[in-house]
């Protein structure tokens, strides 16, 4: 790869850095967008100039959107699994509880932050409006900037974090001081912890001193917390590109006298100086070896890339048998001026144009099968929403199955068992289900006390109309 290019979208401005796909961390490119009172479309254009100007290769480039940790949603869970495609479903069935949108209108990723013994795992749940995801993901498009991830700010500041010498194995923090906003990220080496963006930046404390941001990191602090009892980090870096980072860690020493402060002065150590705004969350992506944990592509823009790439697949399966089919005409011309031995040869092509032939058609069936698939797939959302309303308060599903096209599986607990056999009654009641079966109920004991596992089976009565 030539080169990592990082893009950090905000409202009025976007910055750029570039650097090569080296371990040297040099800097090739850096440069602030002007977008204010821009629309969408003139944002587009703005970056389609910026790109010809600066005659940047998208070739062997990787490209990576930032968005403000301010646009998105963030959600600590814990989930009964250690496994990520178990987690990803259970985050589909509980995350209507815990904010106000349907789960088809957001794009969601995860990163799991710790795993317990028992089997639990807690994660960092991101959540962005669909429409959101997909505004960003088309300024870039329309500009012709092939994005190959989009991820927030506060991942960058993690990645950044990571990157620094002699890192304790304690939770730590990294605050990065930019012109009219800060963002603070608690972090471990492994995973971040949280983040929060607070509209007070570098010339609000020139101009009102630091009690408010001094604040908002006790706040910070005391909401998300370490792992310490007395909540409270033991060392924190500031990054900025400006004097005040060293004044404002000089106050938060003050009211914390065992606190390490470092510095990651940019300007000094990384050369990123442009009118004192801060590029710290793109050098950590910039220079990380690893890809962002999160990717808030939307879900439709990744199925059409994957559609596209099977289909050039097929077209280059097409071109082999073109070029074989060539090659055989030309075989057969010249095959009359040949002896016996050429003509055997002709028939070797022959068997292998045959088989490259075979493969295409394969493919194409599979392509039918495909379009089948899709025309009459079952609408899990649907049923999904219909188990949702049959569910007790106290009785929360861990997995769902579906084998044979209408034979249902799922798995849950519960603290009460008389919820699940309610949610038995409700589900024999149901239009939509039949041969409802209670394969078994397991006592289990947990950290919260004693629990029931089960498992249900049923048939669906109906999909897509055919009983």
């Amino acid at each position: 790869m030539k080169s990592n290019m990082v893009f950090h979208i905000s409202e009025g401005m976007i910055k750029f850095l570039q650097m090569p796909g080296t371990q040297a961390k040099s800097v090739t490119g850096l440069d602030v967008i002007n977008t204010a009172e821009q629309s969408d479309l003139q944002i587009s254009q703005t970056l389609n100039a910026f790109i010809k100007k600066l005659k940047l290769n998208f070739a062997e480039s990787r490209v990576t959107v930032l968005i403000p940790r301010s646009r998105v949603i963030l959600r600590l869970m814990v989930f009964p699994s250690h496994i990520e495609e178990e987690i990803r479903s259970m985050i589909d069935l509980q995350i209507g509880n815990n904010i106000p949108y349907a789960r088809e209108e957001l794009e969601i990723d995860f990163q799991i932050l710790t795993k317990s013994a028992d089997g639990y795992s807690k994660a960092a749940v991101i959540i962005i409006p669909q429409e959101t995801a997909m505004r960003y993901w088309k300024i870039f498009s329309d500009a012709k900037i092939p994005v190959h991830g989009i991820t927030i700010s506060s991942i960058g500041l993690w990645l950044l974090y990571r990157q620094q010498p002699d890192l304790s194995n304690k939770p730590g923090a990294i605050i990065d001081l930019d012109i009219n906003h800060t963002e603070i990220c608690l972090c471990t080496q492994t995973h971040w912890l949280t983040s929060r963006e607070i509209p007070i930046g570098i010339t609000q404390m020139q101009q009102e001193g630091y009690v408010e941001i001094l604040k908002q990191w006790q706040l910070t602090q005391r909401g998300t917390g370490s792992d310490q009892s007395d909540n409270s980090l033991e060392f924190v870096y500031l990054a900025s590109t400006s004097d005040q980072a060293h004044a404002l860690g000089a106050e938060m020493i003050k009211i914390q006298d065992d606190l390490m402060v470092k510095e990651i002065h940019l300007t000094r150590d990384l050369k990123l100086a442009r009118d004192g705004i801060s590029f710290a969350s793109l050098a950590g992506i910039a220079f990380s070896t690893e890809a962002p944990p999160i990717n808030l592509i939307p879900r439709a823009v990744k199925q059409a890339q994957e559609q596209h790439s099977y289909q050039h697949q097929l077209i280059v399966s097409g071109i082999w048998v073109t070029a074989a089919l060539i090659s055989l005409c030309l075989a057969l011309g010249l095959g009359f001026l040949k002896k016996n031995l050429q003509l055997a040869h002709l028939k070797d092509q022959i068997r292998i144009t045959k088989q490259n032939a075979l493969k295409v058609e394969n493919q194409m069936q599979k392509v039918h099968d495909i379009e089948y698939m899709f025309k009459n797939r079952l609408i899990f959302s649907d049923l999904a929403h219909d188990i949702y309303r049959s569910l007790p308060a106290q009785v929360y599903l861990v997995s769902i199955s579906i084998s044979n096209g209408n034979t249902l599986s799922f798995q849950g607990v519960s603290s009460n068992p008389v919820d699940i056999n309610q949610f038995q009654r409700d589900m024999v009641s149901s239009q939509k289900f039949s041969n409802v079966n209670l394969d078994y109920v397991n006592k289990r004991v947990t950290q919260q006390g004693e629990v029931d596992y089960f498992k249900i089976t049923c048939t669906l009565k109906s999909i897509n109309g055919q009983k």
